[in-house]
């Protein structure tokens, strides 16, 4: 892991790569002070269909939610990470390059979201399926290029406990976001992962009702079951109990297994069981999958894949990609979610999805001279 780097730094660093259309990634762990940068300044950004090919390097992955041909595991190495004036040199002495923008998604509006829900709780009360984890996309315009340095700053001080990011593949994507959801970290202590579901305004103090808890259950004995399967071990389970996420808490369940036993564990396998988990996708998975791709007009994209750095000792930190957004020239697009079952309510979950969608929006407000 690259050193520490100041918030100068880090926003200096950051820009240059944006001027100059320079892959990197930014970031911040859960809980740490420290901030981390690495640009890849040679090569084209590798891609593969899954995460083996990456594991042992050092750089960052970013999956889409849905991993085809047309949308492979992408990888930017890290060339360097400015942990020398060198490093430093070399960012600096890099030619411009340039590079078309991505089409945006576009917006879904209340009455689409509205009929998309609802044809989801009709099929989740006719027992096809137990949740549907159904999305949206919420654009904002304003000028990202002239504050994104800025807001990462801010996301990295007011979500203390998210692990928060910015990653830019030229002509490709540039995405920022604030995850309070780990999706697989394995360090020198074992690995660890958590089921997130359940959502609620933080201010919100009555007990968590049987349609949340039901949705946190469904995660929970999802990952539990990816763990047997994969490794014939069961993980140490603690919760669930609330956790707060921004203006948002969630019901969370923890998983952990020691080093010896993790050892034994096939990475690639036990991280291509756990994505997606029937917290950004539902269940049962293929048939909440399905409905997903029938109901939802948009693609995902990156949003509900994961992402995260990888350190080149076979240890790494990987994180669903909630709580984000995608920026263009003229606006961002967030992406928004909640997990559907047979007792939802499609106004509840509309609101619940404008509530979500704040953690950003509030953030960035202050900072690009728009109303919203």
């Amino acid at each position: 892991m690259s050193r520490g780097l100041t918030v100068s730094e880090i926003q200096e660093a950051q820009q240059i790569c944006l001027d100059k259309g320079i892959p990197f990634f930014s970031y911040r762990l859960p809980g740490c002070e420290s901030l981390c940068f690495g640009a890849q300044v040679s090569g084209d950004v590798a891609e593969a269909p899954d995460v083996a090919a990456f594991l042992g390097e050092s750089g960052f992955l970013l999956s889409p939610f849905c991993v085809t041909e047309l949308s492979p595991i992408r990888f930017i190495e890290k060339d360097i990470d400015l942990s020398s004036p060198e490093d430093w040199d070399i960012l600096k002495a890099m030619p411009s390059n340039s590079v078309s923008e991505p089409v945006p998604v576009g917006a879904t509006d209340r009455e689409e979201y509205l009929q998309q829900a609802e044809q989801a709780i009709s099929w989740l009360k006719s027992g096809k399926v137990r949740k549907i984890v159904l999305s949206r996309v919420k654009a904002h315009s304003c000028k990202p290029y002239e504050s994104v340095t800025v807001w990462f700053s801010e996301l990295c001080k007011t979500y203390t406990g998210s692990f928060v990011f910015l990653v830019s593949i030229p002509g490709e994507t540039l995405w920022m976001g604030a995850s309070p959801e780990t999706l697989l970290s394995c360090s020198d202590s074992g690995i660890c992962t958590m089921s997130l579901a359940g959502t609620k305004g933080r201010d919100d103090f009555s007990e968590w009702t049987e349609k949340e808890r039901e949705e946190q259950q469904i995660v929970t004995e999802y990952i539990e079951s990816c763990f047997l399967n994969v490794s014939r071990v069961r993980p140490e389970i603690s919760g669930p109990e609330s956790r707060l996420a921004g203006n948002v808490k969630h019901l969370c369940t923890t998983f952990a297994l020691d080093k010896e036993s993790a050892s034994k564990i096939d990475m690639p396998r036990l991280i291509a069981a756990l994505h997606p988990t029937p917290a950004v996708g539902g269940f049962p998975l293929k048939e909440a999958l399905s409905s997903i791709r029938e109901i939802e007009k948009h693609n995902r994209r990156y949003y509900a894949g994961y992402l995260g750095p990888v350190y080149g000792n076979g240890q790494f930190d990987l994180f669903v990609n909630l709580r984000s957004m995608e920026l263009f020239s003229d606006r961002v697009e967030l992406y928004v979610g909640g997990g559907l079952t047979a007792l939802s309510d499609a106004d509840e979950e509309w609101n619940e999805t404008e509530i979500k969608s704040r953690t950003l929006l509030d953030l960035i407000a202050p900072f690009n001279g728009n109303r919203l």
